[in-house]
């Protein structure tokens, strides 16, 4: 399995698995850990964001908007291949 996580990679394997959510694409070219593609999505029940960095950080943040609560809230480093596999399991456990 290819390790590299990105905005192709996110839409390739993760956007077929949301539906019923709202899914908008931005890119910035300055932020705190390089350049950002960010994706925001949005549903009746949840919704939130996963930043790609141009330095290789990851960050995904889901909330729950029935329950008014966040659910999911993590920055990795570059280097963490391991927890980035990890954190996109349990974000699509968390959607299910």
């Amino acid at each position: 399995m290819d390790s590299t996580k990105n905005i192709l990679w996110f839409k390739a394997n993760i956007e077929p698995t949301l539906e019923g959510f709202e899914i908008k694409y931005c890119s910035y070219d300055d932020g705190d850990f390089g350049s950002l593609n960010q994706i925001e999505f949005n549903s009746k029940g949840k919704g939130g964001n996963i930043d790609f960095w141009g330095l290789g950080y990851l960050g995904i943040f889901l909330w729950d908007y029935q329950k008014e609560e966040e659910i999911m809230n993590v920055l990795l480093d570059p280097n963490q291949e391991l927890e980035k596999e990890k954190a996109f399991e349990d974000f699509q456990n968390f959607l299910k």
